[in-house]
């Protein structure tokens, strides 16, 4: 009788609050007044906002900072619900720790992607100056596309609208984006308003350089994969395991951190690890960036 009743009002209760739900979906749609928004503090709404482009990830800092912590608190309800409150601590502490240096590593996936796009782009203006047109329109037309290029193309014709030349719009373009190819087609497309002439054979023969390079750094990051790995593994796994022992257990740890020989071990050991982390990480570093 009781499973009866609970089954009875929990289908009851679910079929109000799926009305309720859709309810609110429309009125939500139909509201006007702008809904009251959260902003992080400039400072750190800058520095979340260069982490956050310089990875290719196009979300707002506000957002990703509320689907951060989303995220930890998640990790330390499931944590507590299945192994209590260290477990929790450790799955929150994993997630809000990780999410971050996971942003972190993509650091030069941008810069990357600018790069393969630069040799296509350059191809792109050669044929759109035999086909009569300038660089002006090339770039107008690239920067009105989708590519990873598109707002960096906007930005250098925003600024030649306001009253810099072209030569000026484009300086500042290489000046702000350090991708590899981009200071190399800055300057050709540079020179090529300023002085003229058949300019589309030197842009595509620019294009093709580039995308030579482009491919011997690619096979370069390929061939120095595992060993990236490995050295990611080989310094993170001693450190990971420590920490989660001592959430897990701090009896665990207890030879390391109660008497100065201990201690002494402890702080060699970590001293050591992060060095070799920073010579494998040296070693393997000419493949790493584009």
């Amino acid at each position: 009788m009781r499973a009866l009743v609970t089954a009875v009002v929990g289908a009851a209760g679910a079929g109000a609050c799926a009305r309720a739900a859709r309810r609110y979906a429309v009125a939500d749609r139909l509201r006007t007044r702008a809904r009251k928004r959260w902003f992080l503090p400039a400072r750190i709404r800058r520095v979340v906002g260069a982490a956050l482009g310089a990875a290719a990830l196009d979300v707002d800092p506000e957002h990703a900072c509320t689907l951060w912590a989303a995220g930890a608190a998640g990790a330390t309800m499931l944590g507590a619900g299945v192994g209590g409150a260290s477990v929790a601590l450790g799955l929150g502490a994993l997630v809000a720790i990780g999410v971050p240096a996971c942003v972190m590593s993509l650091r030069h996936r941008r810069a990357r992607l600018i790069a393969a796009a630069v040799p296509a782009m350059l191809e792109r203006v050669a044929s759109e100056l035999r086909a009569g047109g300038t660089i002006a329109t090339a770039i107008a037309a690239l920067a009105a596309g989708d590519d990873p290029l598109a707002g960096d193309l906007a930005r250098v014709g925003a600024r030649v609208g306001v009253g810099a030349t072209a030569a000026e719009a484009l300086r500042m373009w290489s000046v702000e984006r350090t991708a590899v190819g981009v200071d190399a087609a800055a300057g050709a497309l540079a020179l090529c308003t300023s002085v003229g002439g058949r300019a589309a054979d030197a842009l595509d023969g620019l294009a093709t350089s580039l995308r030579e390079r482009a491919a011997v750094a690619a096979e370069a990051r390929a061939l120095s994969a595992q060993a990236r790995m490995s050295a990611l593994v080989v310094g993170g796994a001693p450190v990971v395991f420590l920490a989660w022992s001592a959430l897990v257990d701090p009896r665990s740890v207890h030879a390391l951190t109660a008497s100065g020989a201990g201690r002494a071990c402890l702080g060699a050991g970590v001293a050591l690890d992060a060095l070799g982390g920073w010579w494998m990480r040296r070693i393997v570093a000419a493949g790493s960036v584009l």
